[in-house]
């Protein structure tokens, strides 16, 4: 028995040099573009809030001992005057956070059905297929907003009656107990909607891109195909599985390099500014302007740093992307995204030409 779910490792990687060998400079930036919106295996951008934990030993000389009562009035007493509690001003700033939300989500499936678009194709637009399937896009967006409110709703009511009931009528052994089985029921509804959302997202958008159709006709027309291949998609999760964690640590170290030989660079340039132009650290601390310089030398340490580091993403998409859909299209020949000369590049002495 011939298992494709390991075989499209390899087909995954003609896919890849194929389509990525012969791109314009305008088709690296289109590229670039849909690599910052749209992640492989749920991945985000690493946490950063570590930052602000200042140790005491960096705190400033004159800073009062924690049992020695600073002068002037408490900050707890300060609390209430610093944070806003104006109803209107607290609804308009979480409003303005959930527009954001919605729209970079918007973004992201767009350009994630622009991309199948591009590899179904072998050209890499923006604008244009990206109107053509901005409906798909808003479609995709309800769906799993739809599955994912379905899945928080039973979450949400089960805190709510443990935070509400009150310990006196239930026991140590008893509340012990149900913690358990709600662990249990919690771990396999979580496991079920990450099922739910990772075949949407690596099956049924690319049969929405082949079919042109909407979320639930492509969701009708993969799921004969995913019930009788059922071993070849376990198969599928493990070397998806083992793929993802290969390409992590791959990714890791590189991010570690370029980061790190970027962020000296902007470190030294930052240092020779404080030292040639404003004489001390102090000096640039309490100027505007050197504060404001620093800023910026941080700022494009950073741009440069992920400049850089884009076309290791765009590579790591192209190739988990081209893995999943060789997987699809092994499974289901007329669900077959990828253009023929891709998947006979290996059999072939020259690259087609794109």
């Amino acid at each position: 028995m011939s298992w494709y779910a390991i075989e499209s490792v390899d087909d995954a990687i003609d896919t890849t040099r194929s389509f990525l060998s012969s791109r314009t400079r305008g088709e690296w930036l289109r590229l670039a573009i849909i690599a910052l919106f749209v992640s492989v295996g749920g991945g985000s951008v690493s946490s950063v809030t570590n930052l602000i934990n200042i140790p005491p030993s960096m705190l400033p000389a004159d800073t009062p001992p924690a049992d020695v009562a600073p002068e002037g009035p408490s900050p707890v007493e300060l609390l209430p005057e610093a944070i806003p509690t104006d109803p209107v001003f607290v609804v308009g700033l979480v409003g303005i956070f959930v527009l954001i939300g919605f729209v970079l989500t918007l973004l992201s499936e767009t350009l994630r059905l622009v991309f199948y678009d591009g590899l179904r194709t072998g050209t890499v637009q923006l604008r244009r297929p990206a109107r053509r399937r901005f409906g798909q896009a808003i479609r995709l967006f309800g769906f799993k907003l739809i599955v994912n409110t379905v899945f928080a709703i039973p979450v949400v009511v089960i805190g709510a009656v443990v935070v509400t009931t009150s310990g006196e009528f239930i026991d140590g052994t008893a509340m012990l107990v149900g913690a358990f089985f709600a662990a249990i029921v919690f771990g396999l509804w979580v496991i079920a909607s990450l099922i739910i959302n990772r075949v949407t997202n690596e099956f049924v958008v690319p049969v929405m891109v082949l079919t042109d159709s909407g979320v639930l006709d492509a969701w009708r027309r993969f799921g004969p195909v995913l019930r009788t291949n059922l071993s070849q998609f376990g198969v599928y999760v493990v070397v998806h599985f083992l793929l993802l964690l290969a390409v992590g640590i791959g990714q890791t170290i590189v991010a570690a390099i370029i980061f790190g030989i970027v962020g000296t660079i902007g470190a030294l340039v930052g240092l020779g500014l404080i030292l040639g132009v404003f004489g001390g650290f102090s000096a640039a601390a309490g100027s505007t302007v050197g504060l404001v310089s620093l800023g910026i030398v941080a700022l494009l340490t950073l741009l440069v740093a992920i400049v850089l580091y884009l076309p290791v993403n765009i590579v790591v998409l192209t190739y988990i992307t081209s893995y999943e859909v060789s997987v699809l299209g092994a499974a289901d020949e007329e669900l077959q995204l990828l253009p023929a000369d891709y998947r006979t590049d290996s059999e072939s002495p020259e690259t087609p030409s794109i």
